[in-house]
């Protein structure tokens, strides 16, 4: 008998000229794969990092299977693989169905349900709202790094944008807007993209225009 449907999120950088994509999505299907969905994280110098999620109906995928076929097409470079839910949304959706639950929420838990949410939607090891000033936590999810190093890191990262140029790619942080307080993020393994980025400073921006609540 069939096994359970399996579905796999898979990130890829690949050339960013016509045709690739379709290539990517044939040798999907040559080991019984279905893309399901197409998200681009982020493009430049003619390369495009994209994050297909993959369904296997029957459940017989496997990860070596996948990667083996992916990586036979050329120019193709495999950056990670995981397993997720199948009825996990497309990213940008998620995005908005957290900035719908900050909008309903209690003004006086907003900030724990950033953190929580963001927790998911990245699919992170930590979340927090700090203030660098005070070195203050103010909500937090997940397993924090420690806290000095992460205040010294927020405190020294002021003069960035949150677009992460120049800071850990495993990190991900924006400011605020109204007050000092940043929100942050971070997960080993997977380095976190340009459309993720931008998800936070979004929230942030929502955040600051309903107001934390502190």
């Amino acid at each position: 008998m069939p096994g359970e449907p399996i579905s796999y999120i898979v990130r890829l950088w690949l050339p960013d000229v016509p045709g690739t994509l379709g290539r990517v999505a044939a040798a999907i299907g040559s080991v019984g794969g279905d893309v399901v969905g197409i998200e681009i994280l982020e493009r430049g110098a003619g390369m495009a990092i994209d994050e297909l999620q993959v369904v296997f109906g029957d459940g017989a995928g496997s990860v070596e299977s996948l990667v083996a076929s992916l990586r036979r097409v050329e120019g193709v470079a495999v950056e990670d693989v995981h397993v997720v839910d199948a009825e996990r949304p497309d990213q940008s959706v998620a995005a908005v169905e957290v900035a719908a639950r900050l909008a309903e929420a209690d003004a006086s838990r907003r900030l724990d349900v950033l953190c929580a949410s963001l927790l998911g939607l990245l699919e992170g090891d930590w979340t927090a709202v700090i203030e660098p000033d005070s070195g203050r936590v103010v909500a937090a999810a997940g397993d924090l790094p420690e806290l000095g190093w992460l205040v010294a890191f927020l405190d020294g990262a002021r003069h960035l944008q949150h677009d992460g140029a120049n800071t850990p790619s495993d990190v991900v942080w924006a400011r605020i807007p109204g007050g000092s307080s940043c929100v942050a993020g971070g997960r080993l393994g997977r380095a976190f993209r340009e459309r993720e980025r931008h998800h936070v400073a979004v929230l942030a921006r929502v955040v600051g225009a309903l107001g934390p609540g502190t």
